[in-house]
């Protein structure tokens, strides 16, 4: 029997990261892995870092184009598929796993074409449109919110949590610093909103007394302009484009700001640290407010929407939470009890046992 998985999809972070995760777990296992991506996804430039076998196929995503790029996008999938189905031929993997993303449509229709078994991971609360349209055809949905279970009542779908890598969860309790830390998590990319808002946030804060010291992730484009915003409203930051190594930069955080990608909300559980959470208005089907809504109710985050986080409103609810060490307590390890420290661990278990076993 083949010990190969094929890994399909990408795009972005918040799908090429778990794809990681469990890949790393199936090659503890003794499993080869290979990776079926899109040439323009962020899997071309991380995948091979891992060392793992690539294969790129010409894709490109449908969201936000107009009907003439969206028929040119739906064009490049026949070939996609055909260089897919080859690839399939040729390895003769035990199963093939979605992670989202345009890619994962070439990889599952032509595992579905061939026989093979399929296993999707969905890592948002609401289903993204790949994986709407190929769960019916899946063996399993290994979803990272329970929340995403109602999205699949007949279908074979479990709560398996997002892989997050281990050292996130190596991650000691908060304990309150004076001042308070704040870490403000743009993303990858970064995020235009928080970097305009935090620091006129932060600095009608300071005029009332209340002073944190703050890191703020802005993303490369946003790195200058953010120190500069900061600097005139006479608030102390640390700017950063990027964080190397963001479990760190959490350790030594008592309350982050972010938005809620599935990755950014699956590490705050992780690593057991209370948000205040501002969901970007525009993503697919709302699925960031989703997921933000998922953890506040357990209690481990606040969430404003973009059109009620203000300065005025941020500081408001900042300066609410920082008064009173007890919250932040409380709010960590609320996030802690939604994290699934054995996610990578229980996806590559289903995948194995799809596939026949070892």
């Amino acid at each position: 029997m083949s010990r190969r998985v094929v890994i399909a999809g990408g795009g972005t972070g918040g799908h090429v990261f778990p794809g990681l995760a469990v890949a790393s777990e199936l090659q503890a296992r003794g499993v080869e892995v290979h990776w079926l991506g899109a040439r323009r996804g962020l899997e071309a430039e991380l995948v091979p870092e891992r060392k793992l076998p690539l294969v790129l196929v010409d894709l490109e995503g449908l969201k936000a184009r107009g009907p003439a790029a969206a028929v040119g996008a739906l064009a490049l999938l026949p070939r996609a598929v055909v260089t897919s189905v080859r690839t399939m031929l040729r390895l003769d993997p035990l199963a093939v796993v979605g992670v989202g993303g345009y890619a994962s449509a070439a990889g599952l229709v032509a595992a579905g074409l061939l026989g093979l078994p399929t296993v999707l991971q969905e890592q948002n609360s609401v289903p993204g449109l790949t994986n709407r349209f190929l769960a019916p055809w899946s063996d399993l949905i290994c979803c990272g919110f329970s929340d995403a279970l109602a999205h699949f009542p007949s279908l074979p779908a479990e709560w398996t949590g997002n892989p997050v890598r281990q050292r996130f969860f190596d991650i000691t309790p908060v304990a309150p610093h004076e001042p308070l830390r704040l870490l403000v998590l743009g993303g990858s990319q970064g995020s235009l909103f928080l970097n305009r808002m935090l620091p006129r946030a932060l600095a009608i804060l300071a005029g009332e007394g209340q002073v944190f010291t703050v890191k703020h992730q802005t993303g490369g484009r946003w790195a200058e302009v953010v120190k500069t915003s900061y600097a005139d409203l006479g608030v102390e930051a640390e700017v950063s484009a990027f964080l190397a190594e963001p479990w760190r930069s959490l350790a030594e955080t008592d309350l982050v700001v972010a938005r809620a990608g599935a990755l950014t909300v699956s590490e705050l559980a992780a690593a057991g640290r209370g948000a205040l959470l501002v969901p970007f208005a525009a993503a697919a089907g709302n699925h960031q407010e989703f997921n933000a809504r998922s953890i506040e109710r357990a209690g481990g985050a606040v969430v404003l929407t973009e059109d009620e986080a203000s300065p005025e409103r941020l500081a408001e609810v900042l300066g609410r939470i920082a008064g009173d060490p007890g919250t932040v307590r409380r709010m960590g390890e609320a996030a802690a009890g939604m994290a699934r420290p054995d996610a990578a661990r229980r996806i590559a278990d289903r995948v194995i046992a799809i596939g026949g076993g070892l």
